[in-house]
């Protein structure tokens, strides 16, 4: 749950002496709820952490994942929260610094596009506030700082839109994640030990955080957690293959269906754009196979799910049709309606049907769905690793045994969406 986003700049403050007295001094300070304000905000965040990331932003000390150019992704050391900055320094020369703070379970990576949108209609403000300022315009300097407040206030409502996710948007999570991905390629081939997917993990993010990247698969009945013993070494005494093993009971794909509501809605009501809405569903499913489709496409799919306002209209599209001069005011105030639908008709989602009297309507020509499937594949790849194991130490018998009997277990468990 994202805490609040808090906007400085950056002031040096030189004495006569020369000596200089540095801080960052709050412009908007929003917060989500009534428990932080400007007086008590240190607990959120403290001076030595500002610095910190400010002097992240402008000589990149500490190694930490940069999300994009000016954006920052990283852990608070004084206090218990993460944070994603945006940086910016205007021509001439004066330097703001935004942080938006979250909570440390929070899956922040979803929310690193909507804080990049953020930040570029931050650059436009940031140079009128720093030309008011230096004019002294006082009226439009508080003009400024009321649509900076705005802005961030509309930042935030985005993100608590995009917390609340559902089954169908948590697959999105997994496709959209290099990381779960990875995780996801693990498991296909053999129980993993947390410990070891954990320093895998690490090769691609320092700042992996094992039990978030797990919590879709979790949530969706994919996975299961299970502690194992070990075993003794005849030679040393040592007990190896010990602790918590993860193993992959459901597989799944995010896959294209076609729109049966819409279709059967047209059927029912005898509208005449049924045939050709239905050719079009043909031509596109008859070359259509969601196995042979590359992870690229199920990225680009998962990213439609995790986007507030295409979400929203990918959903209302599942059983309406508008014609394109119509098109519901559902969206938030800055998507731009015509860019979105762009986007969507590029990746096949929806499509123009153009009537009798040449009107042209949209109409979701793909529905989105994923498929679960039995892992049967694995049953093959358990008995390998464990016949391997004093060559390559893969699985103990105990852990194929464990694998085995979760499989049997689970097999007739269902995941509905």
């Amino acid at each position: 749950m994202i805490q609040g986003i808090l906007t400085f700049q950056f002031k040096i403050n030189q004495k006569e002496t020369g000596e200089i007295e540095p801080e960052f001094d709050p412009i908007q300070l929003v917060f989500r709820d009534e428990e932080y304000d400007a007086e008590n905000f240190s607990e959120l965040l403290i001076e030595n952490d500002i610095f910190a990331i400010f002097y992240q932003h402008t000589t990149g000390l500490f190694g930490v994942k940069y999300s994009y150019s000016n954006f920052y992704t990283g852990r608070l050391k004084e206090t218990p929260y993460q944070v994603i900055s945006y940086f910016k320094q205007v021509a001439d020369g004066t330097q703001y610094l935004v942080i938006s703070v979250f909570e440390l379970d929070d899956e922040i990576e979803i929310f690193e596009d909507l804080i990049k949108e953020m930040g570029n209609r931050l650059d436009t403000i940031f140079d009128k506030l720093t030309r008011a300022k230096n004019s002294k315009q006082l009226s439009l300097i508080e003009n400024i700082n009321i649509r900076l407040k705005n802005e961030i206030k509309f930042t935030i409502f985005q993100v608590d839109r995009l917390s609340n996710l559902d089954k169908l948007q948590k697959v999105g999570l997994i496709y959209n994640s290099d990381e779960r991905l990875k995780i996801l390629e693990m498991l296909r081939e053999r129980p993993v030990s947390k410990n070891e997917m954990k320093k895998i993990l690490e090769k691609m993010s320092a700042t992996v955080n094992v039990d978030i990247l797990l919590q879709p698969f979790l949530e969706l009945n994919l996975i299961r957690r299970d502690w194992i013993t070990g075993e003794k070494d005849k030679k040393t005494g040592e007990i190896t293959h010990q602790g918590e093993y993860l193993f992959l009971v459901k597989d799944l794909i995010l896959a294209r269906v076609p729109n049966e509501t819409l279709l059967n809605h047209f059927k029912e009501t005898k509208n005449e754009l049924l045939p050709l809405y239905r050719q079009k569903v043909v031509d596109f499913f008859s070359d259509y196979d969601p196995y042979t489709r590359g992870v690229e496409e199920t990225k680009k799919l998962a990213s439609i799910l995790l986007s507030p306002d295409a979400y929203d209209f990918f959903v209302l599209m599942r059983h309406n049709h508008y014609p394109l001069d119509k098109i519901p005011k559902i969206f938030s105030e800055f998507a731009v309606t015509e860019i979105l639908l762009e986007d969507l008709k590029k990746l096949d989602i929806i499509s123009e049907v153009i009537d009798d009297n040449k009107r042209t309507w949209i109409c979701l020509l793909t529905d989105i769905k994923p498929l679960i499937v039995f892992p049967e594949y694995l049953l093959p790849k358990i008995r390998e690793a464990y016949k391997n194991k004093d060559i390559d130490g893969d699985i103990t018998y105990e852990i194929a045994k464990k694998a085995l009997s979760l499989l049997e277990i689970t097999y007739p468990e269902k995941v509905e969406f």
